[in-house]
């Protein structure tokens, strides 16, 4: 079974269908409700904190995990938009993206823990992004944004060192999917070619290549859509 967190996102509802159409079982988490197309493989949830995960025990309880993907992610919302500016920094934003970017992956990590199998092969992928590599950040701003995948990529990582020790089969890996025709990109596509938009369809088949590439050896990485490892 592929659990996938955020299942009802413009990504995640791609990421569905994709393992779906490749005839995997699929166990999609979402605080929206199921489509109508797939009321089976639909776990609607209240949130990401444990306690409104605990609904999802018993259709976890006696399944083999063979992957676990989470698109959960935060770039802006009603309130915020991403900082352009050192003076646009707010407590509040920065926080609030640290939480949802950083701490609500890692704890849903920590949550899933034991259902991950610890002698067969499995994968965890978060969504990350590109932007969030400390070393290739030339342009600056998008400060909260920046920080919280750049911690989200650490924490994965030493995640990556710990697991591994005992379950050998797992791989841990962030991908960075590449702009997707979502709600998060709206604001942003303005200034996009067309080239460098990509349907979530097309992102999601990337995002599926990249796991299908992964080795446990791979673990802890960041990785770009088209295959290559980008650096921290």
């Amino acid at each position: 079974m592929i659990v996938i967190f955020g299942a009802g996102g413009g990504l995640g509802q791609a990421l569905v269908s994709h393992y779906l159409q490749r005839g995997e079982q699929v166990l999609a988490v979402s605080r929206q409700a199921a489509p109508s197309e797939q009321p089976s493989q639909w776990q609607q949830v209240s949130g990401y904190d444990a306690e409104a995960l605990a609904p999802l025990r018993e259709r976890l309880d006696h399944q083999v995990i063979t992957g676990v993907i989470s698109t959960l992610g935060i770039l802006h919302d009603e309130q915020f938009m991403p900082e352009k500016r050192l003076d646009d920094l707010t407590t509040d934003h920065m926080l609030h993206s640290y939480y949802v970017n950083a701490v609500l992956p890692v704890s849903l990590l920590q949550w899933m823990k034991p259902y991950l199998p610890t002698k067969q092969s499995c994968f965890w992928v978060q969504l990350s992004a590109k932007v969030g590599s400390i070393s290739d950040n030339q342009l600056g701003g998008w400060y909260s944004y920046r920080a919280s995948k750049a911690a989200l990529n650490m924490l994965l990582k030493t995640a990556a060192i710990e697991l591994a020790r005992s379950h050998k089969q797992l791989t841990i890996a962030a991908i960075h999917p590449g702009t997707t025709d979502t709600q998060l990109s709206k604001p942003f596509q303005g200034r996009l070619s067309a080239d460098k938009l990509f349907t979530p369809a097309m992102s999601a088949a990337r995002i599926a290549q990249v796991i299908d590439s992964l080795e446990p050896a791979m673990s802890g990485a960041l990785w770009h859509w088209d295959g290559t490892r980008l650096p921290y």
